[in-house]
Order: C-alpha cells, then sequence, then structure tokens
C-alpha cells in the first residue's frame, strides 16, 4: 500500500534545517563523502530521479522510527508548517546515516537532535495550501512524523483510485486547474529551472552589462509608474521611510488590474527589499489601521521591527493606494 506520511515543521532550528535541505538542493560531494561506496548506484539514481538530491531525516524517537521502518521508496511526503502543508515530495530512499545527517543539518547538533533517520526525497513542489482545505482526510498533527492511518488510505483510494490522483486533484490543483504554488515557491521552482537550464549565464561582459540593466528597469517598474509614484510619496519608501531613489520601486499591488495596472491607486513606492516581500506575500497592509503585517516567519527575522508600522502614503488622495487592492493582495498572501 502506498502511504501519505506528513512531518511537522514548527521550530526555527527544523525551518533552518528545511532550508537547507528541502527548499534547496544538497551539494552533491557532500551526499557523495558520506555515504559508503557500496550505495553509490543507488545515490546516482535518486540523484537523477530527483534532478538533485533533497532530503529530510527524523530524530531517533520511537515514534519515528517505527515511521522510518514503515516508509518505502514512491510513498508520499507532506511538510505541514503554521497550518499549511508546505512542501510535497516521492520517498526515493532512506538510509540511517548520522555522519551524513550531521554533515547535512550541521556537525554540532547534540545526538538527540541529529536527524540520523533520514531519507531522499524527489525535487519537492512548494506549496501554499492551508492544513485545513484537506481536513477530510488528512490531519496535520503537532508530532514531529506522523504516518496517515490505514484507513484513511483505503478511503482515499477508493474515493480517488489511487493516492496518485488524490495528489493531484487536491494538492496540486486549484478550482481552475492551477498548482498551488506559494509565491516563494513558484520562484525557487524557477530559479531551479534556470539554474538547470543555465539562463542566468550571459555569454560576454557586454550582454552580462545589458542584463543587469535590463533587470533593474524591470524591477522598478513602468518608467513613467515609478516617476509618478516617486513624486507622489515625496521621494520616500511608503514603509521605511527610506529616502535613496536609486533604491526605491514602483510596487504593482495587484499585478494586474486592466486599465488600472499602472495606475497610483494600484502602487507603493518600496525599498527594493522591501518590494520582494511584498510580492512574496511575507509583508502586506492591513487597511483597517492601514499598518504593515507580516508573517510569522519575517516576525523571527530584523524585519520584525517594521510589524505595525503605519503605511506613509500621498497627500493628493487620488495617488492614495486602493484599499480594495490591499485588501485583495493581503487574502492572496494569506495574511
Amino acid at each position: 500500500m502506498v502511504r501519505i506520511f506528513i512531518a511537522a515543521v514548527e521550530s526555527q532550528r527544523d525551518r533552518m534545517d528545511l532550508d537547507r535541505s528541502v527548499g534547496t538542493p544538497i551539494e552533491r560531494q557532500l551526499i557523495i563523502r558520506n555515504f559508503s561506496d557500496a550505495t553509490y548506484p543507488e545515490l546516482i539514481d535518486i540523484e537523477r530521479r530527483g534532478h538533485g538530491f533533497y532530503a529530510w531525516g527524523l530524530r531517533a524517537t520511537p515514534r519515528n522510527i517505527e515511521n522510518w521502518f514503515l516508509m518505502s521508496v514512491g510513498d508520499f511526503i507532506l511538510i505541514a508548517q503554521k497550518g499549511s502543508f508546505r512542501h510535497y515530495a516521492k520517498v526515493l530512499g532512506r538510509y540511517e546515516n548520522a555522519k551524513a545527517a550531521r554533515a547535512i543539518w550541521g556537525v554540532d547538533a547534540p545526538d538527540e537532535e541529529v536527524r540520523e533517520y533520514l531519507f531522499f526525497l524527489s525535487e519537492p513542489i512548494a506549496l501554499g495550501l492551508a492544513c485545513s482545505e484537506l481536513a477530510d482526510y488528512l490531519e496535520a498533527e503537532t508530532a514531529e512524523f506522523s504516518r496517515v492511518p490505514d484507513e484513511v488510505m483505503d478511503r482515499i483510494e477508493a474515493d480517488f483510485g489511487n493516492v496518485e490522483r488524490f495528489a493531484r486533484r487536491r494538492l496540486l490543483n486549484t478550482a481552475v486547474g492551477g498548482p498551488i504554488l506559494d509565491m516563494s515557491g513558484m520562484i525557487r521552482v524557477s530559479e531551479r529551472d534556470m539554474s538547470r537550464m543555465q539562463l542566468l549565464e550571459p555569454q560576454n561582459s557586454k550582454d552580462g552589462r545589458q542584463a543587469v540593466i535590463d533587470t533593474i528597469i524591470r524591477r522598478r517598474g513602468h518608467p513613467t509608474f515609478r516617476q509618478t509614484l516617486l513624486e507622489a510619496y515625496e521621494y520616500r519608501c511608503a514603509i521605511t521611510s527610506f529616502n535613496a531613489p536609486d533604491a526605491l520601486e514602483a510596487a504593482c499591488i495587484v499585478p494586474f488590474r486592466g486599465k488600472f495596472t499602472h495606475h497610483p491607486s494600484n502602487g507603493l513606492l518600496l525599498r527594493a527589499d522591501i518590494h520582494t516581500l511584498f510580492d512574496l506575500g511575507k509583508i502586506a497592509i492591513d487597511t483597517g489601521t492601514m499598518s504593515v503585517v507580516m508573517t510569522e516567519d519575517l516576525m523571527q527575522t530584523n524585519y520584525r521591527i517594521l510589524a505595525g508600522r503605519p503605511l506613509h502614503y500621498p497627500k493628493e488622495e487620488a495617488h492614495r493606494p486602493s484599499s480594495e487592492a490591499l485588501d485583495l493582495h493581503r487574502r492572496l498572501a494569506g495574511l
């Protein structure tokens, strides 16, 4: 029977570990050096099928070990964080290897924290799916690692035919047939594809310089739109009040609003890094207080000082950001 396992990632340390081995591929030589020569053919096959090495690991608790032994190649893994399913992948292989675990997730971890019961994954698909959306089948338990009960798996197979079809219909597709990827996930997938195809490499210095210029112009926003916002916001970031014009960008609140896309009411003048966080849905605006709200993970960083900060907006009412657009952006961000 194909099974589904749910890994809960809650602590800051767990999230950092997740970024090292699931959010980004693990360095190839790090894996090869820390496994025996006898496993080399298996590892090469895992690397080929997974488009690189991705892995997660479990600490040596009785429940984790029991579930790890029940896991088989071809089973499904869902990684849950803060009430949402964030990653989806298939198991490509499992190994007990404390040496490799320390190399992947940190050599300074105490013995009880080492993720020695590790398993390799197919290239993870980043999700932005609330656990409540699958509550009719799956429970995102608070345990570090859990197995979906056999009776639930039987019901999934009865309702969908097989687990693959369940995953396609309930995990990877919305009502309009699009993947349920959060913005960070879409960017990571694109980055991986570009890296593999070497699309980020200019052919010569002239091409490289032009690529930089083109990127900056695109990122700053439509020139007329940007200039309008610069004047409307008096050359200051709407959130930080930062006033270096070269680092200020015209952010569209909603990427496409027809003829209003480049209207000042659909724009915010933001410092470049704040623009990125806004587009990623890490930062949004509460229109009730016209102040900044942000994701929990961002609250663990230096950006937390911006939480609750009032939005600075233009004196001219016609240039002020649309509450409707800000509310839509916040809903899309899940904040």
